[in-house]
């Protein structure tokens, strides 16, 4: 009971709390709302260090009160307190006048709000003793007198009446308060009433959703339920006794269909027959260990014993040799006595159920004979850990009837068939000893002809290979891991011929002939073969020439990208080195030839770039452009636009095929620029050559 009270209270505090966060809301409104009065009344009666000192001393004390102790009675008192300070701090604004006292109905109508007459104390208390001081001062006279020059005279009489109004509207409030604290809970108490009746609605709904979707085992989820949730589960128990006997019907109807199934499909084999109906009625019957013992018998119909033929433990295959003679043990007695042993105390050195967990002896054991028209075939043997039912007894007893028929059709045909396999086998062995001999010659011959392909198809191959290294300008060997020579192309033998070298070939090592150069070179193949690839020029004189060579020594790599060897290329470019040798020697002469002059030369491209200058157009470059100029470097850089127009037009004259001179005023002196189209064997202008000269204005005089 206790419990259930205070639950309820926990609960209707909840709907409290709601009231007093709806409260605060609305006094936060009241308070910025008496700070924004009391500046209003500093502004007009001059009296801001009230207005603006105590107001933000009380709003302040609201805003930290709120943050640190919001919700609790502690927040609530110290509101009703603030919501007379303000009042007070007005009747001093304004120096007593008494209508501010009016304030102290409003306060007390908004604290109506908290529905809790506590909460109305301070404020009325602190209104009081506000009354009484201000009254006394009045009487008796203070220091503080000052500040009520406004304040009406009062007699005992008026103060006394003034007092007991302001006790009875307290009172009123206080009243009030409670009488709506009342109506909350009463309100609470039918909003929880109604929840909790629609709860159990709601947990009726879903009781009989869930049986009308099968689900029997449902839980009513109510702990005190009313009349429909008693009605709605008696019906469930009905439909769960219904359903217990439609299932064990269904499962004796299910199991014979499935095993008959598995009885036509198999006929013909009586070890895979008796396999997998021994497998399906241990997953479907959900024990942990069967066995079928089949009746044997020799030609004579002596040695008459019961062999496990097949059996499963934990849905897995165990492959015993068993026998069991009739009479012997369980096995035996149900074979004799064609009557069905349900055991639920095993002895425990009967059988022992291997499982993960170690060995166990089960807790029941079931057999029956299967015998079809009183004629035995053999015994089925079932070992669980949960005890039989009835229904699984009568499934079981069902089925052997049906299997012994089948057992007694595939031994008739197991027979048969065995006749026919030997008959089968020997007329067989004859054909596979042909066939195989005519596989054989066969395969010879498809090996031959695939033997004589790939030869062809590997000259050709290497015909296209050799054709391909040796048709090429360039010298090309190939070299293994120990610096042998695996191929060399017809341009390297040729140099080789005549030389130190000339015995060099396929198979030879290319380390053994090269005299003092040796280790200069196997360090080139030792980084190649570390995965390098090497390009450099050397100087050569393989017969005793002057030439120049370009040497490309890279890793071979096999189809595993492993590295097996290196690949040497080499190609001569002493043309190419002559050229550049002249060029270099070309330009140091016309270096020279340029700086002899005392006049700026300059020659430029088609994109106003430097293409050479002697050194004394590179000393007065800064006073023409305004900055060092470089090869490579245009012309128009460092100009302004209105420039750079000017002097592209005169380059782009120059460009077009025109020679000319033009002179501009440069200082002291006259600045004259000749420029000369550069034209290539072509006829086309690829540049300008450029003289410019400077003459003093004297000079030009004379």
């Amino acid at each position: 009971m206790l419990d259930k009270e205070q639950l309820l209270s926990d609960q209707l505090q909840k709907f409290h709390e709601k009231v007093h966060n709806d409260a605060d809301n609305i006094v936060k409104y009241f308070v910025l709302g008496y700070f924004v009065f009391g500046l209003l009344l500093s502004l007009v009666y001059y009296t801001w260090e009230l207005g603006v000192v105590m107001g933000l001393v009380s709003l302040g004390l609201y805003y930290l009160v709120k943050t640190l102790a919001s919700g609790t009675l502690f927040f609530r008192i110290t509101v009703s307190f603030l919501l007379w300070n303000f009042p007070l701090q007005f009747i001093l604004q304004l120096h007593g006048t008494y209508e501010m006292y009016f304030f102290y109905f409003v306060s007390l109508t908004v604290l109506l709000f908290y529905e809790d007459w506590v909460v109305l104390l301070p404020a009325v208390i602190y209104a009081l003793a506000t009354f009484v001081i201000i009254f006394f001062f009045e009487i008796y006279g203070s220091e503080y007198e000052r500040f009520f020059t406004n304040v009406p005279d009062l007699t005992y009489k008026n103060a006394l009446l003034h007092a007991g109004i302001m006790l009875l509207y307290a009172g009123l409030c206080a009243l009030w308060a409670q009488l709506q604290k009342k109506q909350t809970e009463e309100s609470a108490i039918s909003n929880l009433q109604m929840q909790e009746q629609l709860q159990l609605m709601d947990t009726n709904i879903n009781f009989a959703d869930n049986i009308s979707k099968g689900d029997l085992k449902a839980k009513y989820q109510a702990d005190q339920p009313d009349k429909l949730g008693k009605a709605l589960m008696e019906m469930r128990e009905s439909l769960v006794e219904a359903a217990d006997r439609e299932s064990k019907e269904r499962f004796v109807n299910v199991g014979l269909a499935s095993i008959g199934d598995i009885l036509r499909a198999n006929s013909d084999d009586l070890t895979e027959l008796c396999d997998k109906v021994i497998a399906e009625l241990v997953k479907y019957m959900k024990v942990n260990q069967g066995g079928i013992f089949i009746l044997e018998e020799d030609e004579n119909g002596a040695d008459r014993h019961l062999e496990l033929r097949a059996c499963r433990a934990y849905e897995r295959k165990k492959y015993l040799q068993k026998r069991v003679e009739i009479g012997q043990g369980l096995v035996g007695q149900a074979a004799v006595e064609k009557k069905f042993i349900h055991l639920k105390e095993v002895p425990s050195d009967y059988v022992n159920i291997t499982s993960g967990l170690g060995m166990a002896t089960p807790n029941s054991l079931l057999l029956v004979p299967l015998q079809s028209n009183d004629e035995l075939v053999g015994v089925l043997e079932m070992a669980s850990f949960r005890p039989f039912q009835d229904f699984d007894i009568e499934f079981l007893e069902k089925v052997g009837e049906s299997i012994a028929s089948s057992v007694i059709s595939a031994k008739t045909n197991q027979a048969t068939k065995d006749l026919l396999l030997q008959s089968r086998e020997m007329t067989e062995q004859m054909q596979s000893q042909e066939e195989e001999m005519r596989q054989n010659m066969e395969e010879m011959q498809a090996t031959q002809e695939e033997m004589a392909r790939t030869q062809r198809t590997l000259a050709a191959k290497e015909a296209n290979f050799n054709a391909l290294i040796n048709n090429t300008t360039d010298s090309i060997i190939t070299i293994d891991l120990d610096y042998n020579v695996v191929i060399m192309n017809a341009m390297q033998k040729s140099r080789y011929v005549g030389t130190q070298y000339e015995g060099l070939g396929e198979g030879s090592n290319a380390l053994e002939m090269l005299g003092s150069v040796r280790d200069e070179w196997k360090e080139y193949y030792d980084r190649a073969f570390a995965g390098e690839m090497l390009k450099f020029v050397l100087k050569s004189s393989v017969r005793g020439e002057d030439t120049w060579r370009e040497y490309y020594i890279n890793p071979v790599r096999n189809d595993k990208n492993k590295i097996i060897g290196a690949s040497i290329f080499s190609r001569d470019i002493s043309d190419r080195k002559r050229m550049e040798v002249e060029n270099h020697r070309m330009s140091q002469v016309m270096s020279s030839l340029l700086n002899t002059s005392n006049d700026m030369l300059l020659a430029i491209d088609s994109d106003y770039n430097l293409i050479v200058s002697n050194d004394r157009f590179k000393k007065g470059a800064p006073a023409i452009f305004g900055s060092e100029v470089k090869t490579g470097m245009s012309l128009l850089n460092g100009l302004d636009e209105t420039q750079k127009k000017a002097v592209r037009a005169q380059y782009d004259r120059a460009l077009a095929g025109e020679s000319f001179e033009a002179k501009y005023e440069m200082g002291e002196g006259m600045l004259v620029n000749r420029c000369e189209p550069i034209i290539n064997d072509e006829g086309e202008v690829y540049g300008i050559g450029i003289l410019i000269h400077v003459e003093s204005k004297e000079k030009m005089a004379s």
